[in-house]
């Protein structure tokens, strides 16, 4: 009997992916689809479904029951065949003495008064693995209400209205306060446009070849330039006690010469210089406070690192250079080089 119930439960699997499973020598069991529709008298719509039939006519073995049968239980193609066979068998035998044999979540097979093999298959199962899920529902039709009749004529007599206009007349407080507050305005607005935190607005607003000022300004260099004379055709010199000496090298004034010593130091210096106007600067640290940034400078000089101020920018914070270049590969180098003591170090364009 649970040889039976295997078999099928078998059946029942198989039509959920298949349209026809054939019993061999009894009939074929076969699916048949429906769309979505209401159902008879009543407004309770079902989704779509695919129901079981039965046809005594496809007796012949396809080889779908039989093999499925003896992969799923392990079984050998003819063992499988023959216990198929005696399911026929057995399930015939009903019907002989039961006239009905019932295939669990399937449908029932009986023998009606022709003594004809008739099938009724279950409409609470769904073989439609599309529709999973899905359940009828009450689906009612929306009644359009009919729209009142409206009994209005055609053409209807139109009045022509003849009221008038009135004019808007302006009290004399009213044009008194108009008179006086126009020349205070008048007044404010040309304040405002000569006023110096005003004449970026208007010039942008009112000039079309106004450029705003940059947010980034270089510090302008001095105009005096040190000049060092390393031979003087004045040979007598008379240096005071600190070393130092001077001679008049014009009508209007003495030159001061610094010992050799100071000279060179100065030397030394002028070739450590930043060009700070060069397009591309290395930058190590933005300050607020210039002495900060000061400390800062101190700080690379004490580690022979060239630093200088070049500038400030939108924020009004002192830059602090380690190098112009005006090709950018030569300052990505000094970069690179500075990576270890100054990760931080980028590449400022101007």
């Amino acid at each position: 009997m649970i040889q039976y119930n295997n078999i099928t439960q078998l059946i029942t699997e198989l039509l959920y992916k298949n349209d026809c499973v054939i019993v061999p020598n009894l009939g074929g069991f076969v699916a048949q689809s429906y769309s979505s529709h209401f159902s008879n008298g009543s407004s309770l719509l079902l989704p779509p479904t695919k129901q079981i039939l039965f046809n005594k006519n496809l007796k012949h073995n396809d080889g779908l029951l039989v093999s499925s049968y003896s992969e799923k239980f392990e079984l050998s193609y003819d063992l499988a065949f023959i216990q198929i066979e005696d399911y026929k068998e057995y399930i015939q035998s009903l019907l002989i003495v039961k006239k009905r044999f019932e295939l669990l979540n399937l449908g029932l097979l009986y023998v009606d008064l022709d003594n004809e093999i008739r099938f009724e298959s279950k409409i609470d199962v769904n073989f439609l693995i599309d529709s999973f899920g899905f359940e009828p529902v009450i689906a009612k039709e929306i009644e359009k209400n009919a729209e009142p009749f409206l009994n209005k004529t055609l053409y209807e007599d139109r009045k022509i209205n003849s009221t008038k206009k009135s004019s808007k007349k302006y009290s004399v407080k009213q044009i008194a306060l108009l008179a006086i507050g126009l020349p205070i305005t008048i007044t404010m607005l040309v304040f405002a446009a000569n006023s110096k935190p005003m004449e970026p607005i208007m010039h942008s607003s009112l000039n079309p070849f106004y450029n705003s000022p940059k947010t980034y300004s270089k510090l302008s260099k001095s105009d005096n330039k040190s000049f060092f004379l390393d031979k003087i055709s004045k040979a007598s010199l008379i240096e005071d006690n600190k070393g130092n000496a001077t001679f008049i090298l014009t009508e209007k004034g003495v030159t001061l010469i610094s010992s050799n010593k100071e000279v060179e130091e100065i030397k030394k210096e002028e070739n450590n210089i930043v060009n700070t106007s060069a397009n591309y600067q290395v930058v190590v640290g933005c300050f607020g406070i210039e002495s900060n940034a000061s400390n800062l400078i101190k700080k690379l000089k004490s580690k022979n690192i060239n630093a200088a101020i070049s500038g400030i920018n939108a924020k009004g914070l002192h830059v602090v250079s380690c190098g112009g270049f005006n090709a950018k590969s030569e300052a990505i180098v000094l970069v690179n080089s500075l990576k270890n003591e100054f990760p931080n170090a980028w590449i400022m364009a101007k």
